[in-house]
């Protein structure tokens, strides 16, 4: 490819993701919309809610230098929602209340309250915590939400802080993330193409593939994904590309995709398109 995307990585923070009790969605959302955006995300953290491996997690991740640094999770008004705190300590920074974060959640339960959903709409030291953030940092509206999210930029690195709350992420990320990273990328178009073969396994099409990546890589990545053994042998095909010309890598995929359905039929595949 003729450009460098900017890396990224995921940090996802909640003891509830360590235990099995819900899978790692936001990371999975996260991930996906980068991707469609035209970033790179090189890695995905999963921690638990502990101070020090919180901070451990943020100083480890910024020897890096990713472009984006995105955390979700743990910025609630409970005892264990310590991501601020573990970035503070992180970065030898101290936390401090923010006006806007201060007035963003003071709103936020007074209209709980005037919608009689909450008795009191006192800023309790609970829901103060919220707006207690990192000095030099950024707070970010939470739409839907009471915590509002971070944005705070340390070397090479933008820190996004965002409610481990799915619907208030998804909003945070759409309303002040979003643009801010098509600023950073400028216009990139990310093209993909998915197919099944089913009839031949995945070492009898490793040859193809292999072939095919000689030839169409580094401008196409293509994935392989088993999905049924004997006797309904499938096997999923993934090729995508990323740059700044649609049609020209529309064309390359179109390409890859043709020669590998083309040997896998040779092969006695039968070809589903999943598009």
């Amino acid at each position: 490819m003729d450009f460098k995307r900017p890396s990224f990585e995921l940090l996802s923070i909640g003891n509830e993701l360590l235990i099995g009790r819900i899978p790692n969605t936001n990371g999975q959302w996260l991930a996906r919309q980068l991707t469609l955006l035209g970033g790179f995300c090189a890695r995905m953290t999963v921690i638990r809610d502990d101070l020090e491996e919180i901070s451990n997690a943020f100083r480890e991740i910024l020897r890096r230098s990713p472009r984006f640094l995105i955390a979700s999770g743990g910025l609630g008004p409970t005892y264990d929602d310590l991501t601020l705190e573990g970035l503070s300590k992180a970065l030898e920074i101290p936390l401090k209340l923010n006006s806007d974060a201060v007035s963003w959640v003071t709103q936020r339960y007074e209209d709980l309250y005037r919608r009689g959903l909450i008795r009191d709409p006192k800023l309790t030291p609970q829901r103060m915590k919220m707006a207690l953030l990192p000095l030099g940092s950024k707070p970010l509206r939470n739409p839907i939400g009471a915590a509002p999210g971070v944005l705070l930029e340390t070397g090479e690195t933008r820190i996004i802080c965002l409610p481990g709350v799915p619907e208030e992420l998804k909003a945070i990320f759409e309303d002040s993330v979003k643009e801010m990273i098509v600023q950073e990328i400028g216009c990139l178009h990310f093209v993909e193409s998915k197919f099944t073969v089913q009839g031949v396994g995945e070492s009898s099409l490793a040859p193809v593939v292999e072939e095919a990546v000689r030839r169409y890589s580094p401008q196409v990545y293509i994935k392989t994904h088993p999905k049924g053994g004997s006797p309904n042998v499938t096997v999923e095909f993934h090729v995508t590309s990323q740059g700044r010309d649609r049609e020209i890598i529309k064309n390359i995929v179109d390409e890859a995709v043709k020669y590998l359905k083309e040997n896998a039929i040779r092969l006695g595949g039968k070809i589903t398109d999943s598009d």
